[in-house]
């Protein structure tokens, strides 16, 4: 299982900050691809993806985990190094406006591949086999962090699994955050 990625500088901060960047990286967080079907997944020309994939790369986010052959032309797999983004507590107080922006989009872009991925298998949704959740709460960060940290164990555990006969395989998104106003009155 792969770790998340701690952004500990500036410049992977800023590299990261870029929504295009963002969204490049989660696709090849969920899976390989080569720079013509991130271009066509994204509507954008060869060349742009691989200035940005470039950028990614030179900051070990990114790495080329494969090269294919085919018809004479080389074409490269990229691969995400991580499965999502956490930055450093000691570049927050430097960067706090730019960290918001990396985790805004990082949110955004994750709850548009919920909707995707919700659309694309709704012929699967049943009760007994779909959970979704909205709540608001009220308690302390410490409640908070120590609620986020046996979810995470509970997460772990349930990726850990041995297979028995009977897989499904389910696409699992929690999203948590502090809101300023309540939504739910």
């Amino acid at each position: 299982m792969l770790e998340r990625y701690i952004i500990k500088n500036y410049t992977q901060l800023k590299t990261i900050s870029d929504p295009l960047r963002v969204k490049i990286v989660t696709m090849l967080i969920e899976k390989e691809m080569t720079v013509t079907e991130i271009g066509k997944e994204i509507g954008l020309e060869k060349a742009k993806v691989f200035y940005h994939l470039k950028e990614l790369e030179k900051q070990k986010m990114i790495a080329i985990v494969r090269k294919e052959e085919v018809k004479g032309n080389v074409y490269k797999y990229y691969r995400a190094t991580h499965n999502g983004f956490r930055i450093d507590k000691d570049l927050l107080p430097l960067s706090k406006e730019n960290a918001e922006d990396v985790y805004n989009s990082i949110i955004m872009q994750q709850l548009e591949n919920v909707k995707e991925t919700v659309s694309k298998n709704r012929h699967l949704i049943s009760d007994e086999m779909t959970m979704s959740h909205t709540i608001q709460i009220n308690c302390s960060k410490k409640q908070f962090s120590l609620w986020k940290e046996k979810y995470n164990q509970l997460i772990n555990e349930l990726d850990q699994m041995e297979s028995d006969n009977d897989e499904h395989i389910f696409y699992i998104n929690t999203t948590a955050i502090e809101i300023e106003n309540k939504v739910f009155e």
